[in-house]
């Protein structure tokens, strides 16, 4: 039997449970549980999957400076934040499910913009107004100013969460 969980506040249903939508207002995804007896997959504790060489990403570092996630920036707007359905936040780069609670909390919904230049094969970083701090390299910067993002640039948003660009 297959449950549904929110994305959005964790909170499972279980198969009977007759609406589409969680009480927070996130849509509910179908969730298998495991069945016993059956093996983890196997790239379950190798870690994070690396998109193809080449491919220019924002990767996601835990407090053990290990690679968390690699989001591979595939549009010509990217924004980051968390999910936040009940707001009307939808976030391309969602923190929350690879960053503990309080973690994602500092995170503003919508935090900052990664805008790619087909011209020039160029990304800049665009911090939104009203974010909880962004910090480029060393420096926290204010918000609406474009950062350009060079192969290694480190940002940290809301003074928790540890990105960095790069092209693997």
């Amino acid at each position: 039997m297959s449950t549904r969980a929110c994305p959005a506040c964790g909170k499972t249903y279980a198969a009977d449970y007759a609406d589409t939508f969680c009480v927070c207002g996130g849509e509910l995804v179908v969730s298998a549980p495991a069945e016993p007896g059956t093996a983890a997959p196997a790239n379950a504790a190798v870690g994070p999957t690396r998109p193809p060489a080449g491919t220019r990403c924002l990767v996601l570092y835990g407090a053990d400076r290990k690679p968390v996630h690699y989001f591979p920036l595939t549009k010509d707007v990217t924004l980051i934040g968390r999910l936040d359905p009940v707001a009307g936040s939808f976030p391309d780069i969602d923190v929350r499910p690879f960053v503990d609670e309080t973690s994602a909390r500092k995170i503003s919904r919508s935090h900052a913009l990664i805008l790619r230049s087909r011209a020039v094969d160029a990304y800049t970083l665009r911090p939104l107004a009203g974010n909880t701090g962004t910090q480029v390299e060393a420096d926290m910067v204010p918000a609406r100013a474009d950062y350009a993002l060079q192969p290694g640039t480190r940002l940290i948003l809301g003074g928790a969460v540890r990105f960095k660009f790069e092209i693997v």
